[in-house]
């Protein structure tokens, strides 16, 4: 059975209104950081439309013949497009393979559900073989494309999706669910820092011992801070650890707490080792900053150089912390 997360609730719910008043749309773009289920969520709504009986809140029965299909993996009216064993990308023939030889034409039962992740991983080629499928869409066909970067989707695709936004949930809400995994309070608030509030992200660093990892890469980023370490060196460093995209997102997650720490006025978060740039960097700045990250996440998948992008980002980071002491 996909896991069922609470955060997901309200976007479920929306969802489920959605079908039952017949207005759910034939594509949806289901788009949020690492660690937030995603991937669940989109197998949970697959079960759902394929199911013959699904019960009143729109989860699947488990017990139909549909259902029955989908637990030895063997459903013919869901197909899951990734990209190639030793590939980082989804190649034209497999989009060819999916709108081509009647594989869009319900066969089981009353729908089809096709599931494309990560979306972005399309090449322009792919993109556009997608796209005659998304404007002209078959009666009874779902689409989802699953994405960590929707912004490196063509125009043309997004517009064409209705867009389901996945946000970190409140914290209150992630720490009871990793409280219910078996995670210590003190690990649970830890990892969800080094993982911007993502639960799932939270959870497998607990669980594989990466946080050591994490938080050594949290004091090199301090240590910019105040002038202590060479930002060649600690780019070098990191990207021999973590992909550009991962560090992009592990920075954005520490000057997001930094901002909640200046917004939280004189209720700072006391438990934050960031805690002491709090009086030291303005906020304008931060948010110039996060602009930066983000434009960078769009330009990745231009051939950019890792190495340079990551040390204009640390460079950045160490002109606004000019003058700590």
């Amino acid at each position: 059975m996909t896991e069922t997360l609470p955060w997901h609730d309200t976007l479920w719910q929306q969802l489920q209104r959605s079908r039952s008043q017949g207005r759910l749309a034939h594509a949806l773009l289901l788009a949020g950081s690492q660690g937030l289920g995603k991937q669940a969520f989109a197998r949970r709504l697959a079960r759902s439309v394929l199911c013959e009986q699904p019960d009143d809140q729109g989860n699947a029965c488990g017990h139909c013949r549909q259902c029955l299909l989908l637990q030895s993996g063997n459903h013919p009216d869901l197909r899951l497009v990734t990209p190639e064993e030793g590939s980082s990308t989804i190649r034209i023939d497999s989009i060819r393979d999916l709108v081509g030889n009647n594989t869009l034409s319900v066969g089981e039962g009353a729908h089809r559900v096709f599931i494309i992740e990560p979306a972005h991983a399309m090449g322009a080629a792919a993109a556009n073989a997608l796209l005659k499928t998304l404007e002209e869409p078959i009666p009874g066909t779902l689409m989802l494309l699953v994405s960590t970067a929707p912004e490196k989707l063509p125009i043309t695709i997004r517009s064409r999706c209705q867009l389901l936004r996945f946000s970190p949930p409140d914290q209150e809400v992630a720490l009871d669910w990793l409280h219910r995994a078996g995670i210590s309070p003190n690990d649970a608030r830890l990892a969800l820092r080094f993982s911007g509030g993502a639960p799932l992200r939270a959870r497998e660093l607990t669980t594989s011992g990466a946080i050591k990892e994490q938080q050594a890469l949290l004091e090199d980023f301090l240590s910019l801070a105040w002038g202590r370490v060479n930002v060649p060196a600690v780019a070098e460093s990191w990207l021999k650890q973590q992909a550009l995209e991962q560090l992009l997102l592990l920075i954005a997650g520490w000057l997001l707490e930094l901002v909640r720490n200046k917004l939280a006025g004189s209720e700072p978060q006391l438990d934050s080792p960031l805690q002491n740039l709090r009086d030291w960097v303005d906020l304008k700045e931060l948010y110039v900053l996060l602009d930066r990250l983000n434009e960078i996440r769009r330009m990745s998948a231009n051939n950019l150089n890792a190495q340079l992008a990551l040390e204009s980002v640390l460079l950045q980071w160490g002109r606004i912390t000019k003058g700590v002491n």
